[in-house]
């Protein structure tokens, strides 16, 4: 992408402006380049949340607004590497280049392949301003060139979850490419293949469709559910069965972690432990309330949290969970009760909760929490917090809090 001084110099001014208004109001020097910089604007603007290294550094050139949002964030790419082993990969599904990036910087050699040339171009440009040199790029389709590339120990795959019409899709096979139809080409060219689905993906249905996983990371990024990351390995997954069939999936790993102020919360448990685990349910609710993070609630852990925390479940479809004591290190926010009322119209108006305003949430509980709100006539806020939820006894409650 070639980009001439005055189109630079327009980019550099209206860096912070409003994209739609600058579309608007074209500038009097025909030598701008205007697709090219409202293209870069936008694209930089949205870089400063989402890839703020990226931002950061100067010189970076952003793909069309659809690459930027589908790429990963520089947390969720970072974090991928983390768990990533070995001195070679390849990336098959390049994009932005944002996981490669990430991955170049762990592993010695790597391939990057994608069809589009402008974002093999881009990626060429970015990654030396990162001063990335370690990968071969190929303009192309996984389809067309896995035959061709030699054994790596890891491959990465990001199948595109939208249909030929543009809508968003969710099941392995609906994407692009079929991970059913291709995995068994894929496992045979390296060691470890890892996959990341939809945060949607039902993952006990996805771990019966790919026997071959051995490990699943739900990785959150400051409390919302990103990706569904799945490690598959012909080798890995039959050790982790200790022998048996690895269809079931039993011995799979199952990794809840979540990002917030970039650390790291991680909670780790098998599909075997938690479903060994009997559940905690609180007979009544104690001086805490504690409310696991997506990661945690995605994963389908809450036996191992109850019992590695020492909490208790409110009841059995209630994800909120209870203890006398302060349990610090919760996977999770965490609140002081402060009073509890039936839900009841009357009886609460004789003894109304002692606030006016508070974040207002629900959780097995026959209302919305808007609707909760207009029912209690609570306003809007963020000092105190409402939790209407059923007990395990069956009654219906509202609980005040105040973040710990």
């Amino acid at each position: 992408m070639n980009i001439n001084d005055p189109t630079r110099q327009y980019i550099a001014a209206h860096a912070s402006d409003n994209v739609a208004r600058l579309a608007l109001h074209p500038p009097k020097d025909p030598q701008v380049d205007m697709h090219v910089a409202l293209q870069q604007i936008a694209g930089r603007q949205k870089a400063k949340e989402k890839l703020p290294e990226w931002y950061a550094a100067e010189g970076i050139l952003y793909p069309k607004r659809v690459s930027l949002e589908q790429c990963s964030s520089s947390q969720t790419a970072d974090y991928k590497a983390s768990v990533a082993e070995g001195e070679t990969f390849a990336d098959f599904s390049g994009g932005f280049g944002v996981d490669t990036v990430a991955f170049a910087r762990k592993f010695s050699q790597g391939i990057y392949v994608e069809p589009q040339q402008e974002l093999c171009e881009l990626f060429c440009h970015n990654s030396k301003i990162f001063g990335i040199n370690n990968i071969q790029v190929i303009n192309g389709i996984m389809e067309e060139h896995l035959g061709s590339v030699g054994a790596v120990d890891m491959i990465y795959l990001d199948p595109s979850r939208r249909d030929p019409d543009g809508r968003r899709v969710v099941s392995i096979s609906d994407c692009t490419p079929n991970l059913l139809e291709w995995k068994s080409a894929l496992l045979d060219k390296c060691s470890t293949l890892m996959v990341k689905l939809s945060p949607m993906i039902d993952i006990r249905q996805t771990l019966r469709d790919l026997p071959e996983t051995f490990a699943v990371h739900v990785v959150a990024v400051e409390g919302e559910c990103k990706e569904a990351v799945f490690l598959l390995s012909r080798e890995k997954a039959s050790a982790e069965q200790g022998g048996r069939s690895c269809a079931t999936g039993h011995g799979t790993a199952i990794v809840a972690a979540d990002i917030v102020n970039g650390a790291v919360c991680r909670v780790e448990t098998t599909v075997d432990a938690e479903r060994a685990t009997p559940p905690r349910i609180a007979t009544a609710l104690g001086a805490y309330l504690y409310e696991p993070n997506a990661a945690v609630m995605k994963a389908g852990i809450s036996n191992t949290v109850s019992e590695r925390f020492r909490v208790s479940k409110v009841a059995h479809n209630t994800n909120l969970f209870t203890s006398d004591e302060l349990r610090e290190g919760f996977p999770g926010r965490i609140f002081h009760v402060n009073a509890v009322r039936e839900f009841h119209p009357r009886k609460m108006a004789k003894e109304p909760l002692p606030v006016t305003s508070a974040s207002v949430a629900v959780r097995n509980f026959p209302l919305s929490a808007e609707e909760l709100r207009k029912t209690l006539k609570i306003k809007d806020g963020d000092t105190h917090y409402l939790f209407g939820c059923t007990l395990s006894d069956n009654r219906r409650v509202v609980v005040a809090c105040s973040r710990m």
